[in-house]
């Protein structure tokens, strides 16, 4: 019998696991992939690291523009996929079972099934827990397309095995694995269509995605948007039907979004209540079995690895500690990485107008054309955008666009975690010149616009 068994190991699941090995707990970690999960091999790190290399190319094609002269450049997409293999497994060798080993967890390769509350089946081995985590993660969701079915397709987790990166691939879906790879790929040499059937980027800021849209354009990859591909085929080439045209690529990649990983788990025979949409959990973790717990991915959206490892810490702690934790209810920083950067932290603008209607509002936009480190270094599509509500300049949420607009957001994000009036940032000192800048900009703009604003009226 284990203290604590943890289904998965990925982001949620190795938290977990280390954690409560280290609390001398008697520990069992079982996985059914490549133990680091799916961010380690199959989405942020080889995709992160495919994005570096794309940006190099992009910067060598682009260095014209600040006064050096350049010959045709040659890109060895092999060696780029062999790179980012490289690093993936660099990073998963801190994950594998020998180094869990090190921190005292027991692992088990193989696909778990319960059999009742308290004892799994791993393959043909029987195991018992008192504690049980549940952080299977998710898995590719694939549509419902006429001739699919029969096509053998990319995702997220097999693309990066390409020996090679093809001449031209298709994309269904505009999420953001869709077009940070789009993109990526499009500046290392293939020729790109993006398909969507809405719009890219749905959950974003609308302005956001404008300046995403004609940057991919721009790149030369072409979007087909607001249609629904109605058919599929195979035969030298792929062959896609979608709102009256017919387009043609060597490849295909399904980015349509992700479910959650839990088919295997036979979860009726515990008696865990789940849906298609994630395991139920409590505000501690904890399922409807006192002693089942779930994390990341399996319990539903938002699919973020810091959001499954933060989830994880709140766990362990209820795991360990004899007081409970409840889960984290800050919101939820987000980055898209493409070039430039969207990041994203609470409400969008749409949300807050329609939550709190504009006369509460004031929203502070400044361009990154204002913002000197931009105009330094050539980056001056994007901007950043900031809502509060209007006379307390309370921060209800933001939206960056431009580079390293993630770790820009953190100001943003420590000002709401901290309950910061948006005001205060107009006195906090940034280094000059700094791309943050432009985040204090916005902070001025509050004196300017809604204080001053207030006054000449009154006058």
């Amino acid at each position: 019998m284990y203290d604590i068994i943890v289904i998965g190991a990925g982001a949620g699941g190795l938290v977990i696991a280390i954690g409560a090995a280290k609390a001398g707990k008697k520990t069992l970690l079982i996985e059914k992939g490549e133990f680091g999960g799916d961010c380690t091999n199959y989405g942020c790190i080889p995709s992160k690291s495919l994005i570096a290399s794309a940006q190099v190319a992009h910067t060598i094609k682009s260095a014209e523009k600040h006064g050096i002269q350049t010959g045709p450049i040659t890109i060895d997409t092999g060696k780029v996929l062999d790179r980012v293999r490289d690093i993936v497994e660099t990073i998963r060798s801190h994950e594998d079972p020998e180094a869990l080993q090190k921190h005292g967890v027991k692992t088990l390769k193989g696909t778990a099934s319960f059999k009742d509350r308290h004892t799994l089946f791993v393959n043909e081995t029987q195991v018992r827990g008192k504690q049980i985590v549940i952080a299977t993660g998710s898995t590719p969701f694939v549509p419902l397309i006429a001739g699919l079915e029969k096509t053998p397709f990319y995702t997220n987790e097999n693309i990066f095995h390409l020996k090679q990166l093809p001449k031209s691939m298709i994309f269904l879906g505009g999420g953001p694995i869709s077009c940070e790879l789009s993109q990526a790929l499009a500046r290392l040499g293939t020729e790109v269509i993006l398909i969507e059937n809405e719009k890219i980027l749905a959950r974003e800021d609308g302005d956001a995605r404008q300046v995403l849209e004609a940057t991919l354009q721009k790149e030369g990859v072409s979007l087909i948007l607001g249609d629904r591909p109605k058919k599929i085929l195979l035969d030298d080439r792929y062959t896609v039907w979608v709102g009256g045209r017919v387009v043609q690529a060597d490849a295909l990649f399904i980015g349509t979004g992700r479910r959650p990983n839990l088919r295997s788990l036979n979860l009726d025979k515990a008696e865990v209540k789940w849906t298609q949409n994630g395991i139920v959990v409590n505000k501690y973790g904890r399922t409807n079995q006192r002693h089942i717990w779930a994390v990341g991915d399996a319990t539903g959206q938002p699919f973020f690895t810091h959001n499954a490892e933060n989830q994880a810490r709140t766990v362990l702690k209820n795991l360990l500690l004899p007081f409970k934790f409840k889960k984290s209810n800050q919101p939820l920083p987000r980055t898209t990485y493409t070039d430039p950067e969207i990041s994203s932290i609470g409400l969008l603008e749409e949300e807050a107008l329609q939550k709190y209607g504009a006369k509460k509002l004031a929203i502070y936009t400044v361009s990154l054309a204002e913002v000197d480190r931009n105009l330094t270094s050539g980056h001056t599509e994007g901007f950043v955008k900031i809502i509060t509500k209007k006379w307390s300049s309370q921060i209800i949420g933001a939206t960056i666009v431009g580079p390293r607009a993630g770790e820009m957001l953190m100001e943003i994000s420590m000002a709401m975690f901290t309950k910061t009036p948006l005001r205060k940032l107009s006195n906090l000192i940034h280094p000059y010149p700094t791309y943050n800048l432009a985040i204090r900009k916005a902070a001025d703009l509050y004196l300017t616009q809604t204080l001053l604003g207030a006054f000449k009226r009154k006058s």
